[in-house]
């Protein structure tokens, strides 16, 4: 028993100074690389322009963003040796070239550091000018994305193709261009699907930040969204001290999954527009319609004198007699008017006098 003990003994006193010079290895390298990141900082800035050696960044997809967009905007290209999730490799699109990067995660973590970069570009012209691999959609996307950022600024597919021509000397398909931009859209206002999903928090948020107001969700039969109703709680305290006139009108949408939006208006004294409510349906038809009406009965209610304005949908005809039985349902002047000028086009000049004089008479 003695002998297999100093055994032991011995087997852990020889395994015991490489264990403790490993460690110490080990150790010495983390905290010089911590100390290292303390004083230069993490790279999260998908388009910084200068890369060096020992350079540390937020992940490994901020470094493939920042090394496209470089290849584009010094104009070079190269091709991926080796990627995996603890590994980005990059060498020269041509074999014999000497430009050279090497990243890698440190010690099993999100942050990437730059292990090794060549920045020296020895292959020929063709390879470098000529095209450009590294001009994908995601990379443009990235390079316009601040065009977008002001909703009321109209940048095309077009000006796409245009500007990165004039910018970077790369030809752009319109098609990349588009899907460039559709990217673009997504990083800004992020995904449709995932806003479709933010809906019901988005209602009860509203509910909560103004008591009173009315909010309703409407799912299909296999739980996806169909209808959405919202009434905020100063429409509603408005209504009563407002003539009551109801004026509804749809129109379509133009997001991913389309849709239409149903609007309800009426008029204060002072002859100011007051939205009464607005819900977001798959499309004008009858059941949208009166699920609409529904809820704006439901909170609104019926007022003495009351009327309900639209053009001449069918389906407002429908929906207003299966909830407003009581209520007279009236066509909007101006509707009407553009539908005698588009069947009278030769003499509506003629009749716009007398079609007005008769909308505004009391009497015939």
């Amino acid at each position: 028993m003695i002998i297999v003990w100093l055994l032991q003994v011995l087997v852990v006193w020889l395994l015991q100074v490489p264990i403790d010079r490993c460690i110490h290895n080990y150790s010495t390298e983390i905290m010089h690389d911590i100390e290292f990141i303390e004083n230069t900082g993490i790279i999260d800035n998908m388009l910084n322009e200068f890369v060096e050696e020992d350079q540390v960044y937020k992940d490994k997809e901020t470094v493939v963003s920042v090394m496209k967009n470089l290849a584009v905007r010094e104009r070079f290209q190269f091709k991926v040796k080796r990627s995996s999730a603890t590994r980005y490799h990059l060498m020269c699109v041509d074999d014999n070239g000497a430009w050279s990067f090497k990243s890698s995660a440190v010690y099993k973590a999100n942050i990437f550091k730059v292990r090794s970069y060549n920045n020296n570009h020895t292959c020929g012209y063709d390879e470098r000018y000529l095209t450009q691999r590294q001009a994908t959609s995601g990379v443009i996307a990235s390079i316009i994305k601040d065009k977008y950022v002001n909703p009321k600024k109209v940048y095309t597919t077009n000006d796409i193709i245009e500007d990165i021509q004039k910018q970077h000397e790369v030809e752009v398909s319109y098609m990349k261009a588009w899907r460039a931009k559709e990217i673009t859209m997504t990083m800004i206002r992020g995904n449709p699907n995932d806003s479709y999903k933010e809906g019901p928090r988005y209602l009860y948020m509203l509910e909560h930040a103004n008591p009173g107001t009315v909010t309703k969700l409407h799912k299909s039969e296999d739980g996806c969204f169909l209808y959405a109703y919202v009434s905020l709680y100063a429409s509603i305290k408005g209504w009563e001290h407002c003539r009551p006139i109801m004026v509804v009108d749809g129109s379509f949408l133009k997001a991913t999954y389309k849709g239409t939006i149903l609007t309800a208006c009426t008029q204060d004294e002072a002859g100011k527009i007051l939205p009464l409510a607005y819900a977001i349906v798959d499309s004008e038809n009858s059941k949208s319609w009166e699920w609409f009406f529904v809820q704006i009965k439901a909170v609104f209610g019926v007022r003495e004198g009351m009327c309900i304005v639209s053009d001449r949908n069918e389906s407002i005809f429908n929906a207003t007699k299966a909830v407003y039985l009581e209520v007279p349902h009236c066509i909007c002047m101006f509707h009407l008017w553009q539908n005698v000028k588009h069947t009278f086009k030769k003499h509506h000049k003629q009749l716009k006098g007398i079609f007005f004089a008769l909308a505004r008479a009391y009497t015939i």
